[in-house]
């Protein structure tokens, strides 16, 4: 349909595009289309079923696709084919649409502009004198001193957990060397139990009878 709804355009199984006055028949909801009596009504050149349909905005141009591998498009005031466009498959759906601004003027320039990619190159010789003969890139200066870096961070973590795991090593060690000692200990009170039972048998085994 064209956007005056003035018209309405069907496509056939055959190939054949209909179109339909809406505004010639005022008050009926049905109308029977006869292609042999209104063969001026009808577009011909598709061999196979017409899939999409498109219509320009001044609703001079007739836009078509179909499975017979062709786009046509058609002036609707004669229905004469002024183009056909052939393709390596069935065409399952096209549209007219409007040319961008940008494609017909050089001079074009978007209403949001896109901001530049802003990079602060500075020479090693305002860093470290360690790092003199290198290229320095620094990105987003405006955000320096606010917070960290991501590197910063990464680092901050890397010691912390560095510290955790050698406070756990130490007093992990520390305890193994307390629990050392006390099983040490525990060892020397039972060899004196034993010695001391061992002397008492003996003394009970040995003393003369009376």
């Amino acid at each position: 349909m064209d956007l005056a709804e003035h018209h309405m355009f069907c496509g056939g199984s055959d190939g054949s595009i209909f179109q339909v006055d809406l505004c010639t028949w005022p008050g009926q909801r049905e109308k029977s289309f006869q292609p042999d009596q209104d063969s001026g009504k009808v577009f011909r050149g598709h061999r196979s079923q017409v899939t999409c349909l498109s219509v320009s905005t001044d609703g001079s141009v007739l836009l078509s696709g179909s499975h017979d591998e062709t786009v046509r498009l058609w002036d609707v005031q004669s229905k004469q084919c002024i183009r056909t466009v052939t393709l390596k498959g069935p065409v399952t759906n096209a549209s007219i649409m409007l040319a961008p601004v940008s494609m017909l003027s050089s001079d074009f320039r978007p209403s949001l502009p896109l901001p530049h990619f802003n990079r602060h190159l500075l020479g090693a010789e305002h860093g470290d004198e360690q790092h003199r003969g290198g290229l320095t890139l620094r990105l987003g200066l405006h955000q320096q001193g606010t917070e960290p870096s991501y590197l910063e961070r990464a680092e901050r973590l890397h010691m912390v957990l560095c510290s955790t795991m050698e406070k756990s090593v130490l007093g992990g060690q520390d305890q193994l060397r307390i629990r050392v000692t006390e099983l040490e200990d525990e060892v020397q009170n039972l060899r004196k139990i034993n010695r001391d039972l061992f002397d008492f048998s003996t003394h009970i085994i040995t003393r003369p009878s009376k």
